[in-house]
């Protein structure tokens, strides 16, 4: 199904602003290094090891302990983690890591460089971007990070 704008008659610019920003909008996801990725499966893939386990050695009731356990660590892990992406706004750059969103002026920034760092971020990899705001910095990995910073360099200087 196609989309399209409806405005009101007499009113020709009332979703201009709206459909501006939305075609505007440059979505960049996260890259995930495959190691952080094993680690944060690895509790889900053990709780359900050890659950089939249980189910082995005649322990039904424990074993649903364990896959209860399994799909706890799974949505925590998710609603922390998915999705991770960064989108260029025509006048902000909007970070999501699951639950976690901030939205930064671009006015705000004062410095973008790419980086390999252990420090925490909306982030699933250690190919990095720093992005430095007059309050904070901002710790990001898109999959491009040249594309990325190109097209955010663009819009700080615009």
């Amino acid at each position: 199904m196609s989309e399209s704008t409806v405005t009101k008659p007499g009113n020709p610019d009332t979703n201009s602003s709206s459909e501006r920003r939305r075609l505007d909008r440059k979505v960049h996801q996260s890259a995930v290094d495959w190691w952080l990725a094993a680690l944060l499966a690895f509790p889900i893939v053990g709780a359900v090891v050890i659950a089939a386990y249980l189910i082995a050695v005649g322990r039904p009731g424990d074993a649903s302990v364990m896959f209860l356990t399994a799909a706890g660590i799974l949505v925590v892990t998710a609603i922390f983690t998915v999705p991770c992406r960064y989108t260029l706004l025509t006048d902000t750059l909007s970070i999501r890591c699951g639950v976690i969103c901030y939205q930064v002026p671009y006015d705000s920034i004062r410095d973008v460089r790419m980086a390999w760092t252990l420090r925490s971020g909306p982030a699933l990899s250690l190919r990095r971007v720093v992005v430095k705001t007059d309050r904070r910095e901002h710790i990001l990995s898109p999959v491009d990070r040249e594309r990325f910073i190109r097209q955010l360099n663009a819009r700080i200087s615009a």
